[in-house]
């Protein structure tokens, strides 16, 4: 065929961009360059809505549709047309698709689409979640010695008629079978797979509220059913179901923290937040202000707590069309983990502590002599830290650009575990108004003084657990 190439270079060009199974860190680089770099975001369903946040990419400075908001729900012309006229705008275009562009999704229709309409465009894969979200979980598709085959199919066909032949292999990924879990067992033992095989369910892996089901065939449905399991789930039947022994040796625990990054060696972790994050109003309008009144002039020092006030921080200051080159006359400090954001915003800190390293401190605020400092949280007043500058005569301010409430998703029946991990005080109470004493059946861990205190004022005993790579700033959670 005769190759047609566009030259027309006032059209712009459509990423289609694999988000992988949810968790916004496990989309690839190449990806998030390109939904960096986008003017026109169209973001599936099944991705999450706090992405763009959790990427740190400012929202409000793009033009974004999503597509779970839609009502009714777009048609694929209807999407196909918003990616075709936004690129014929001159705009770069992000389809961000949760799991691989091309697998299971309606990519290809795309695709011809931009290619009738001479508009250039781009496939990025991202991990899909039929090996995604097993692989997260500690259930290998392969093994050396047995499970050398697995297949991948979904329950439904694209009307909506269930699947009544499935393909043969040693194990089976189903996904988009959730709500028809009794049709694919009786499928599979209708094609004589014995009731006694292993099977489980993965729910929303590697995301907030995963919930794991292990059971065998027989049992899958009504276990499912009692674990109130609902998609998006993937069902594994065969070898496959069976998790690593490394993994069956480790207690399942429910981690109610707000980032589980630090704290994955403690066991498997299920990730159920007792907290969400909102913005502190009050506290963005004062920093507005503070920029718009000669930042540099106020103050001689800025402490950054932890990753999150980090990033709430630079994206205060993009919003306002600044960078970091407003903070070139004042000393910047970081405790720990905030050294590491700090680098990718183009900043190296002057000095790198920990809340309890007075030294440093002292020496740090002898470098400022007596000036004023501003102190940058993610959530909650580092109490400790701010004292200790206070000692060392430094004036301190404390912005917390962010403020946490009760998970309005708290409330779901809770999935099994063995431990239960809280983080702070404030985690106990929503745990506490939201399931009672239920949420402190079995072994109870927390992180931190305060927070066993609270545990023991609701008649709970638990111990102190910290994990081995745990955020510095963690311990100064005292809300």
């Amino acid at each position: 065929m005769p190759w047609k190439q566009d030259r027309n270079m006032n059209r712009g060009k459509v990423y289609l961009i694999g988000a992988g199974p949810g968790s916004p860190d496990l989309i690839s680089l190449r990806g998030l360059r390109a939904l960096r770099s986008a003017d026109s975001v169209l973001v599936d369903r099944l991705v999450p809505r706090t992405v763009l946040c959790d990427l740190e990419i400012a929202a409000d400075e793009k033009v974004v549709e999503w597509l779970g908001d839609k009502t009714p729900t777009w048609s694929q012309a209807r999407i196909n047309g918003w990616l075709v006229s936004q690129a014929r705008r001159g705009r770069t275009v992000a389809r961000l698709k949760g799991g691989d562009p091309f697998v299971f999704g309606q990519a290809e229709e795309e695709t011809d689409y931009l290619f009738k309409w001479g508009i250039s465009w781009e496939a990025i894969p991202g991990p899909s979640s039929f090996s995604a979200a097993p692989t997260a979980a500690g259930f290998p598709l392969t093994r050396r010695n047995q499970g050398r085959s697995f297949a991948v199919v979904t329950a439904r066909m694209a009307g909506g008629e269930t699947v009544s032949r499935y393909p043969k292999a040693d194990s089976l990924v189903i996904l988009m079978g959730a709500a028809a879990m009794e049709s694919v067992v009786d499928a599979l033992a209708a094609d004589g797979w014995p009731f006694d095989t292993p099977a489980a369910v993965i729910e929303r892996g590697t995301l907030h509220w995963e919930r794991r089901v292990e059971s065998s065939l027989g049992q899958l449905a009504d276990d499912s059913r009692r674990a109130r399991v609902a998609s998006p789930a993937c069902i594994l039947v065969g070898d496959a179901a069976v998790p690593l022994e490394a993994v069956r040796s480790r207690p399942t625990v429910l981690f109610t923290g707000l980032d589980p990054t630090n704290f994955r060696d403690l066991g498997n972790l299920l990730h159920w937040p007792a907290l969400e994050l909102v913005p502190n109003g009050r506290s963005r309008l004062w920093f507005q202000r503070t920029f718009n009144e000669n930042f540099g002039g106020r103050f001689d020092g800025l402490i950054f707590t932890d990753k999150l006030g980090v990033a709430s921080f630079f994206e205060e200051l993009d919003r306002q069309r600044l960078d970091a080159r407003s903070l070139m006359d004042i000393r910047i400090a970081a405790i720990g983990s905030a050294t590491r954001r700090l680098g990718e915003h183009g900043l190296r800190p002057d000095a790198v502590f920990e809340p309890d390293d007075t030294e440093r401190i002292r020496e740090w605020s002898e470098d400022l002599a007596g000036g004023r400092a501003l102190l940058v949280e993610g959530t909650h007043p580092s109490r400790r830290l701010r004292e200790s500058l206070g000692i060392h005569g430094v004036e301190v301010i404390h912005l917390t650009l962010n403020r946490v409430i009760p998970n309005r998703r708290l409330g779901r029946t809770l999935p099994d575990h063995d431990v239960i991990y809280f983080v702070s005080p404030s985690g106990v109470r929503a745990y506490g108004s939201a399931y009672g004493v239920g949420a402190f059946r079995g072994e109870v861990w927390c992180l931190g003084e305060d927070t066993q205190r609270v545990l023991a004022e609701h008649g709970v005993g638990a111990s102190i657990v910290a994990a081995d790579h745990q955020l510095a700033s963690v311990d100064l959670i005292s809300a």
